[in-house]
């Protein structure tokens, strides 16, 4: 049995090249320099990766690439998820087969407010379809998204009919009472995409955080991991909560990547596949200013 994942991931975003292809050089070294700045591991093609915006085959060679480059299929999480339930089947099934038994999986996202007996069909046709020992997902709950709420009792219907197959779930929804609910589920792995969660979550038994912002301050979510500031109050974490904050006012994804094409030198980072866009200028200026002003000093 393996044990369950634990620590600070990066939900990695995916460089690309001038022509809007996955530049898996830039994403390979990437992962690395996050693996080295402290996070436990990576998770790649999830929401901030963009993975549905990505072919099967895009990301199928994207994940060789990064393997092949040498970071470690145990300290990958890749996102599998797709609209068509093959295309998930043969994506959780190339991951596995290079390693990388640990998946995380959102719920289809083009049909929206599906029953909990349709959520359930879903993971169900998936684990069989796949039919893995070695298979370990963990649920991808992010219903501003996907449109779709994995509710706790699915989550323990799921355990019960594959026991050893569910080992955890990542909330983006930042809903406590939510995770409270997963939280006492045995033995169950809970993660949350909130960074400003983190230590709260650490406290109650939760396994980490899976963060797009590690894309940016990976250094200092593994500080927080590591000491577990209980006080919200504290510095660090007035700095995070408020660096969330003026990062959710905008697009998510393309404020993470001006951040990182400002903080990482490398404008690059701006490409984007639309429909998202780059930030505008001003846009860009006013949240790293934002940035320096919610994480001076506290920043690791």
């Amino acid at each position: 049995m393996q044990d369950p994942l634990g620590g600070v991931f990066a939900a990695v975003m995916t460089p690309l090249r001038e022509d809007l292809t996955v530049d898996t050089d830039h994403l390979a070294a990437h992962c690395r320099t996050l693996l080295n700045e402290g996070c436990h591991g990576v998770s790649l093609f999830g929401t901030t990766g963009e993975g549905p915006a990505f072919t099967a085959e895009e990301r199928m060679t994207a994940l060789e690439a990064v393997i092949g480059d040498g970071v470690a299929a145990q300290s990958i999480l890749p996102g599998t998820g797709c609209v068509a339930l093959p295309d998930t089947i043969r994506l959780t099934r190339h991951a596995i087969g290079l390693g990388c038994t640990n998946i995380l999986l959102m719920p289809p996202f083009f049909f929206k407010e599906p029953t909990d007996e349709g959520v359930f069909a879903h993971y169900k046709s998936v684990i069989e379809g796949v039919n893995n020992a070695n298979l370990r997902i963990y649920i991808y709950n992010f219903p501003a998204v996907t449109g779709v709420w994995i509710r706790p009792h699915v989550v323990e219907r799921l355990i019960a009919k594959f026991p050893g197959t569910i080992a955890g779930v990542k909330d983006s929804s930042g809903d406590w009472d939510y995770v409270d609910a997963l939280l006492a589920i045995p033995g169950l792995a809970v993660f949350s995409g909130w960074e400003a969660l983190l230590p709260r979550l650490l406290a109650a038994g939760g396994a980490g955080n899976i963060s797009g912002l590690a894309n940016v301050i990976a250094p200092t979510l593994r500080h927080v991991y590591d000491t577990r500031p209980a006080d919200p109050d504290h510095p660090v974490m007035q700095g995070i909560t408020g660096l969330v904050a003026a990062v959710v006012e905008n697009p998510v994804i393309p404020a993470i990547r001006a951040l990182a094409a400002n903080l990482r030198n490398d404008p690059s980072w701006r490409r984007i596949r639309p429909p998202l866009c780059a930030l505008d200028s001003t846009t860009e200026i006013a949240l790293l200013a934002a940035f320096e002003e919610t994480m001076d000093g506290v920043r690791i």
